[in-house]
Formats: C-alpha cells, structure tokens, sequence
C-alpha cells in the first residue's frame, strides 16, 4: 500500500487553492494572518490616523499661542473657532479642550477593534506622498472649474480655508492653513458625514443613496460655511461651487482612504495655492 504525508499548514494560515501556504512578500512563517496588514488597509485605521495628523495638530495649536498668546482667539480658523464658540457656550474655554477631544475620539473609536495597536511608521510617509498627490489632483480640478467659468467671471485658483493673509506675521498664514485642514475635516467628515448617513440609514434609506447624500450634504454644509457669518468670504458662484466639488472630494477622500489622509489633502492643499501661490 502506497502512503504519503501530508503537511499540515500552522494554525490560523490560509491554505490556498494550490495546495502551499500563502505568504505576503516579506511576511516570515511564523507571522499569523491577524498580523498581516496591506498599506491600504492600515491607513484608514484610527490609530495611523491619529499619528499622522498629530503633528499638523500640535504645529496649529502651538502656533496659535506663540503667534497670538492671550489674544489667540484672533488667529484660530473658521471651524476651530466655531466649535470653540459653542463649547464657550457650556463653560468648556480650556485651549486644549478640543483638540484633547479629537485625541480621545479616535483613540476611542480605534480601541473597537484591539488588534491594530500596531503599524510601520513608514506608512505615515506613504500617507503624506498620497496627500499631496491628491491635493495637485484637486488643484487639477479648480482648473476644470476655472475653465468652465471662464465665461461668467473671473476665477482664480482659491484656497479652501478662509483668507489669512491680512494677519500680520507671515507665518499666520501657514498655521491658519494647517489648522483648517484638521477642524474642518474634522467637523464636516469625521462627525457630520457618519452622523448624516446613520441617520439615513435608519430611516431605511439605501446604503449607496446614503452614502451620496451624506457626502453631498456635508459638502454643501463645506461650501455655505465659508460665506457665512463675520467675516464671510463674498459670495461668488466660483467659489460656492468648487468648495461644494472640494468638499465631496474631500468626503470620499475621507471615505475610501480614512481620515488622516483626508487631513493630509486638505492641509496640503490649501499651503500649496494659498501659501505657496502655487496651480496649474
């Protein structure tokens, strides 16, 4: 009688098809697939997130107080300052209030799934290449606008957080710019785009028709938001509707590729045409 020993694969290793052990490039054999992560994958998580935006969130609130000290008020961007004026409205006036409250939410939302404490810091370089290509991607598109408007009125390339430039320290600019790309991102995709499709959702509405309107709203909420309030940006057709185009941008960003790197785009955005002066 003829015999043979077949080799049992460790357990909790996904036996292929072909009858071997499949292992990712690099992955070595005793590593679990639990443990395995692609970059596409890793990044959306919480936690990357959290280590990629933590140092454009320090260099805002850090540059806050040493451009403006007691009078900081003065330099903080619109979504930061709005969320500021409404905690100031329930006694909540700690400068590091809100942004410990951003900290603590991803943390929170991260610790759902235990496993992912870990990542390779060099998925936070990858995280910031792919910002700035999304962001020259979006430049790309404020030129397909431009064109299109070319006809109605002038349009020229605009920055997507509200005008800095009158503040008087050069730097002022640079630090609005990286603090809109974290509290806007923050407001209108981390909390409005989940809270609008939650709710859509409970009201029995399909998933992919309340994906698209929880985008569509939250962008549009984006783009008001600019011309609202003192001191709101002058209204013009241009810039309503790129900011609205911007804003779905930036909420599928955030949908597809997590928070950070829609942080990432943002911020990126904004230094490259509002401080840098640079488009297509």
């Amino acid at each position: 009688m003829r015999t043979s020993t077949r080799q049992v694969p460790p357990p909790g290793r996904r036996r292929s098809r072909f009858g071997y052990d499949h292992r990712w490039w690099g992955e070595t054999e005793g590593t679990a697939v639990e443990d395995r992560r692609s970059y596409w994958q890793l990044t959306r998580k919480p936690l990357p997130c959290l280590a990629f935006v933590a140092p454009i969130l320090l260099t805002y609130e850090f540059g806050v107080l040493w451009l403006g000290g007691k009078s900081a008020v003065s330099f903080r961007t619109g979504a930061d300052a709005w969320m500021r004026h409404a905690l100031a409205g329930v006694g909540l006036t700690d400068h590091w209030f809100l942004p410990f409250c951003l900290v603590v939410s991803l943390l929170v939302w991260h610790a759902a799934d235990p496993r992912d404490w870990k990542f390779a810091p060099s998925s936070l370089v990858g995280m910031a290449i792919e910002s700035v290509l999304l962001a020259v991607a979006l430049v790309g598109l404020s030129r397909v606008v431009d064109i299109g408007f070319t006809c109605l009125e002038p349009a020229p390339t605009i920055a997507l957080a509200a005008d800095p430039t009158s503040q008087p320290h050069p730097a002022a600019p640079l630090i609005g710019f990286l603090g809109a790309g974290v509290y806007e991102e923050a407001l209108f995709r981390l909390a409005l785009v989940p809270l609008f499709f939650g709710v859509l959702r409970l009201l029995q509405t399909p998933t992919v028709l309340a994906s698209s309107i929880a985008v569509t709203t939250s962008a549009l909420l984006f783009s008001l938001a600019h011309h609202a309030g003192s001191p709101g940006e002058a209204f013009t057709w241009f810039a309503f509707i790129f900011r609205w185009l911007a804003g779905v941008y930036f909420a599928w960003v955030f949908v597809v590729r997590g928070f950070g790197v829609a942080v990432g785009t943002h911020s990126a955005y904004d230094v490259l045409v509002g401080w840098i002066g640079w488009h297509l």
